[in-house]
C-alpha cells in the first residue's frame, strides 16, 4: 500500500503527472520519435562493426590443407611458405574487371573447397558464433548461414587497400573474418562508415591475447573497409559469408540505414523545444559497476538502447552532438502516522551524476522538487510499471519512538542534452562546483 499512498495525488517522480496505469509520453517530436525508435533497439539495433574474441570457438581449429597436411597455429614461417605455395594470389575487383596489383591487394588465398577444420569443436562453436551474430546484427531468432568463401593469407607488406565486398551468396548480409592465433604485427581490419573510421579490429593484438585465441570482426557486406599492412609475420584468416536463409530473404535491410542512422537524423533535427530528455535503464546496477565500467556495464535492452543512442550521436555534426551522461534517481518519501492515519511528512529527490565513462560527477539535492525530466518511454509503460517495482520501504521510529514509514526509489537513467546549451542546462539543475565539473575542457 505504501506506493499507492506515496503517489497518491497523481505527482510522480521528477515532473510526471496522471493516474498509475497511466502511460506517459515525452513532450516534443524530435523526443518522441527517439522514443519509438529505442523501442525497437532491444531487437533490431542492428551493429554496424563488431567482433572480438571469439569465446565460442577451440583455440585449435585442426586446420588441414589439401596436398599439404596439417597447419599448426600460429603460422610459423616454415608452414606459411608451404601454405602460400599451395595459394593463389588474391585479385580484386574494379568496375566489374578482376585484377591483380600488388599496390592495392597483396595477399594470397585458397577456395572452400581445399581446407578442412577438423576439430569438431569448431562447427559447434561456429554455430553459437553465429547465433551471437544474428543477434548483434538485428536478426535475432533468424537461423543465419555461415559459409566459408575463401582462406586468406597476408605475409609482411600484405595488405588491402580500402574497398567494399560484393555479394558472393545470395541473401549475404554481412561479412566475417575469424584470425585463428597468430604471432603477426599490424594487419588491423579498418572499417568505415560514411567516409569516417567507424571500427579498428586489432584480433587481439592490443591485450597480448592474439597469440593464444581466436578472434573475430564483422561488417555489413558493402560497409568500406581495409586491411592494414603486416608489418612483421604471417597473419591467416578465414572469411565467411553471413547469409538470410531463403525463406527469410524478405527481412534483408538497407544496410546503409541503420537504427543508429534514423535516429541520427532526428538528432540533427532536434530544435530548442527538444533539446533534452531522460532514458530510464531497466536493469538495476552498482555503484561500482557503474564507476568502473560505465556504460559498458549497461546489459540486455539498456546496452542495446544506448548504444545505438551513442552510434547515432557520434554520426551528427559537432553543433548538433548531444551531451550524454548517467545518472542515479533516487526519490525518498517519509510518512509518518497521524490520528489521521498515515500521512506525508517528507519527500525529495537526488540526482547522482556520472560521465558515460563512470567518472562520478557529484550529487545534486532537488530539495524543492523543482527538476521536470522529459521522460522517453519506449517500453510504453505505466507510471505504475516505472516506478512500483523500484521502491524499496523500510520502516523505522523517529527519536521520540513514533513509527515512521521511509520509502526509497531509485533508478539509473540516461540524461542527455544539446551540446550546443550544456551550460545552461547544467547552470539550471546544479551548483556552481558541478558545473566546474562538468564544464567542456
Amino acid at each position: 500500500m505504501s506506493f499507492r499512498r506515496d503517489f497518491k495525488c497523481g505527482k510522480w517522480p521528477f515532473g510526471g503527472q496522471g493516474g498509475p496505469d497511466d502511460v506517459p509520453s515525452p513532450t516534443g517530436a524530435a523526443c518522441l520519435k527517439i522514443s519509438e525508435i529505442l523501442a525497437s533497439a532491444d531487437e533490431h539495433a542492428g551493429e554496424y562493426s563488431f567482433g572480438g574474441l571469439a569465446q565460442t570457438l577451440p583455440v585449435v581449429p585442426g586446420l588441414f590443407v589439401n596436398n599439404v597436411g596439417s597447419i599448426p597455429l600460429p603460422l610459423a614461417p616454415d608452414h606459411a611458405e608451404k601454405l602460400i605455395a599451395k595459394c593463389a594470389k588474391s585479385p580484386f575487383g574494379h568496375n566489374m574487371d578482376t585484377k591483380m596489383d600488388e599496390s592495392v591487394r597483396k595477399s594470397w588465398q585458397l577456395e572452400p573447397d581445399q581446407v578442412e577444420l577438423r576439430n569438431p569443436l569448431w562447427q559447434i562453436g561456429m554455430e553459437k558464433l553465429t547465433e551471437t551474430i544474428a543477434t548483434r546484427l538485428g536478426y535475432k531468432g533468424v537461423p543465419l548461414n555461415c559459409v566459408l568463401y575463401k582462406l586468406l593469407v597476408y605475409g609482411e607488406g600484405g595488405h588491402f587497400l580500402k574497398h567494399q565486398d560484393t555479394e558472393k551468396e545470395d541473401g549475404m548480409i554481412a561479412t566475417l573474418v575469424v584470425q585463428p592465433p597468430s604471432t603477426h604485427e599490424g594487419g588491423d581490419l579498418i572499417v568505415y562508415r560514411n567516409g569516417q573510421v567507424e571500427h579498428r579490429h586489432d584480433f587481439g593484438k592490443a591485450d597480448a591475447t592474439a597469440a593464444y585465441f581466436p578472434h573475430y570482426a564483422v561488417h555489413y557486406s558493402d560497409a568500406e573497409h581495409a586491411l592494414e599492412e603486416v608489418t612483421k609475420g604471417y597473419c591467416l584468416a578465414l572469411v565467411y559469408s553471413i547469409c538470410l536463409p531463403e525463406s527469410k530473404y524478405h527481412l534483408k535491410r538497407d544496410q546503409n540505414m541503420t537504427m543508429s542512422d534514423e535516429l541520427a537524423n532526428v538528432i540533427k533535427g532536434m530544435g530548442p523545444d527538444n533539446d533534452s530528455f531522460a532514458l530510464l535503464l531497466s536493469h538495476e546496477y552498482t555503484k561500482k559497476s557503474i564507476g568502473e565500467l560505465g556504460t559498458d556495464a549497461l546489459k540486455g535492452v539498456d546496452g542495446a538502447r544506448v548504444r545505438v543512442l551513442e552510434e547515432a550521436n557520434n554520426l551528427v555534426p559537432s553543433d548538433k552532438k548531444l551531451r550524454l551522461f548517467l545518472v542515479k534517481l533516487v526519490v525518498k518519501v517519509v510518512a509518518a502516522l497521524s490520528e489521521e492515519g498515515w500521512r506525508e511528512y517528507s519527500r525529495k529527490q537526488v540526482l547522482h551524476w556520472y560521465t558515460t565513462t563512470g567518472a562520478t560527477l557529484g550529487s545534486w539535492d532537488d530539495k524543492m522538487l523543482s527538476r521536470k525530466l522529459n521522460f522517453l518511454n519506449p517500453g510504453h509503460e505505466s507510471f505504475l510499471q516505472v516506478w512500483q517495482p523500484y521502491g524499496v520501504p523500510e520502516d523505522v521510529y523517529s527519536d521520540s519512538g513514533e513509527p515512521i514509514k521511509r520509502t526509497k526509489y531509485s533508478r539509473f537513467a540516461i540524461i542527455a542534452w544539446s551540446a550546443a546549451r550544456h551550460l545552461e542546462n547544467v547552470g539550471a539543475l546544479v551548483s556552481a562546483e558541478f558545473l566546474a565539473a562538468v564544464a567542456p575542457q
